[in-house]
């Protein structure tokens, strides 16, 4: 706490001896050296945030890529459930593990925040009511949609699941609890 206040102090007392040198110099010269002051600052946020956007870009990349496994699962499953001995098989095959394993390897890796702990909830709660997973794994695709800087408006953890299943799937939770 200290140093952060002796950084504070140092930091106003250079920008006061330096104010105080500028108004001290010929108008010109001094409206010169703020110029470029303006300029170096300007130069170096816009390198910085050129910089930001290039590795998040990067780091979109790898996300999407990872989020892709999450996807695959999700909608393996959703497949197979037309028919239960082939959903049930890819449930206990050891491609689900896998897959699970370098889904939970790269959500460690590039995932926010939010995507981190949706996805803890989610394998904490493996043995809970499917209604209750349908919730956490609508709410794992909101924080994957947001990470990726997609809008969420309008979604929920329960609409968002609508877009690939047929029912109503408000109707469906209501009569799981």
């Amino acid at each position: 706490m200290t140093l952060i206040a002796f950084a504070i102090f140092v930091g106003w007392y250079v920008f006061s001896w330096l104010f105080r040198s500028i108004l001290g110099l010929d108008k010109a010269l001094a409206s010169a050296i703020i110029a470029a002051f303006v300029a170096v600052f300007s130069l170096i946020f816009a390198y910085w945030k050129e910089r930001e956007k290039a590795r998040q870009e990067v780091h979109r990349e790898k996300k999407v890529e990872v989020y892709s496994i999450f996807f695959e699962m999700v909608f393996r499953i959703l497949k197979d459930s037309k028919k239960a001995e082939d959903a049930q098989a890819y449930v206990e095959s050891t491609e689900l593990q896998d897959a699970l394993f370098e889904l939970m390897k790269g959500v460690l890796a590039y995932g926010s925040p939010l995507v981190v702990l949706a996805m803890g909830r989610w394998k904490l709660s493996a043995e809970s009511s499917a209604g209750n997973q349908i919730l956490l794994i609508g709410d794992i695709l909101l924080a994957m949609r947001k990470d990726l800087g997609l809008s969420n408006r309008g979604l929920t953890n329960i609409n968002i699941h609508q877009v690939y299943v047929n029912d109503d799937v408000e109707a469906f939770l209501k009569g799981t609890n």
